[in-house]
């Protein structure tokens, strides 16, 4: 925490970490899972250097991932690019992500919030929510989200807002009407007065293209969503759940732990790239990382999906299925196999790398590739000691020949 940045116009900005491909290996490279949620992802974090993060020779490099509220008074905001910030708001302060500070400050947060709130769900870095029922008298909540606002700023020195509601996708919404450090409560009678006039794009869920299907048939606010039922139910289940969160009737719970569906890691590249021993380097070294992130939480999954983008030229991805005890030498060597077949253009340079693992299943060789199983069961040892390497001395100690 940095007390001397409060009340200072600042933005806080990502590169989609182009240092993870830097060949000087970076021993202070480690891997942040400190929680867990259905927006949390586990992270790589290393210092960097304010001064050069978002200077790449001549230009300026980056985007905005937040704002303090007095930049975005100069119209700074989230999305736009760096330079953009620094045209609005020239004395800006401009920092790089600290992924290992924010997980730390979520995880302290979320622990001590477990000692005033019976049941909490961790639904992003910095979004949780809590089930009050039974715990406090709704005529006393108000009373206690202030508090706990305010013993959140003394305890931590961070700037929080709070909604509360007997439905939890409008206490979301309530949250985002409170900020900044604010707090609000819609009791269930204040529901529809509450949202009435709220654009349907503003609630939690409703994406771009859903939004745009609402308007063409003239809903523009929660509250003429909310005089359309059977328009949602013409839709199937999906618009049956959301016309039921946008009434605050889906009586869905917090959940106080969710179950992860999928890991992955993907790259932007400023520059894409052209030459094909560059970029199957660059995916070596992401199929390292992403392994040990694969490692470190224990799973074993079964289905792989690649992508690769191309400048100007669309993309190329494809999903797989095999069951393997899960290495990081079979991944190494079944990733760069399938790369290799879907660069379908290889002489169009590349300017997006993906790649996701989901369906796990648990380490059963009845379930796995017998003939594989005997040399897949001794490179997982292998395995779980590079984990325990690289959690000890960094990332990058170990690095495999594909990289070089």
């Amino acid at each position: 925490m940095n007390p001397s940045l409060i009340g200072k116009k600042i933005a806080v900005g990502g590169r989609g970490d182009p240092f993870i491909f830097d060949r000087k290996p970076s021993h202070a490279k480690k891997l942040v899972a400190l929680n867990s949620g259905a927006f949390v992802p586990s992270l790589f974090h290393s210092e960097h250097d304010h001064s050069k993060y978002f200077r790449e020779g001549e230009k300026i490099r980056g985007i905005v991932t937040t704002a303090s509220y007095e930049a975005r008074q100069f119209g700074v905001k989230t999305g736009m690019t760096i330079y953009e910030a620094l045209q609005k708001c020239p004395d800006i302060t401009l920092l790089p992500p600290n992924h290992l500070l924010y997980h730390t400050m979520s995880h302290e947060l979320m622990e001590y919030l477990h000692t005033l709130v019976p049941v909490m769900e961790q639904y992003s870095i910095d979004e949780i929510f809590g089930d009050l029922r039974g715990w406090i008298e709704d005529n006393e909540t108000d009373d206690f989200i202030k508090q706990l606002q305010s013993d959140i700023t003394m305890k931590f020195k961070l700037p929080v807002s709070i909604g509360a509601s007997p439905a939890k996708w409008i206490a979301k919404l309530a949250t985002g009407t409170a900020k900044p450090y604010g707090t609000k409560v819609v009791y269930k009678e204040d529901i529809r007065a509450f949202v009435n006039d709220i654009a349907i794009d503003e609630f939690p869920g409703v994406g771009r293209a859903f939004s745009k299907k609402m308007q063409k048939y003239g809903i523009r606010t929660i509250g003429q969503a909310w005089d359309s039922p059977h328009l949602f139910a013409s839709w199937g289940r999906q618009g049956r759940d959301l016309y039921a969160r946008l009434t605050g009737e889906d009586h869905e719970s917090v959940q106080a732990s969710r179950s992860r569906k999928g890991i992955g890691i993907s790259r932007s590249m400023d520059h894409p790239i052209k030459e094909r021993d560059e970029l199957f380097r660059r995916i070596h070294i992401m199929v390292r990382h992403w392994s040990h992130t694969i490692m470190k939480l224990g799973v074993n999954p079964t289905t792989f999906h690649f992508s690769l983008g191309y400048e100007n030229w669309g993309s190329s991805k494809k999903q797989y299925t095999i069951y393997r005890l899960f290495n990081e030498k079979f991944i190494q060597e079944f990733a760069y196999d399938k790369f290799k077949e879907l660069d379908l253009y290889p002489h169009i340079a590349v300017k997006y790398i993906g790649m996701s693992a989901s369906k796990f299943i648990h380490h059963d060789p009845k379930t796995l590739d017998m003939l594989e199983y005997e040399d897949d069961t001794k490179m997982r040892r292998l395995t779980d000691a590079l984990t325990k390497i690289r959690d000890k001395y960094g990332m990058d100690i170990v690095r495999g020949g594909g990289e070089l």
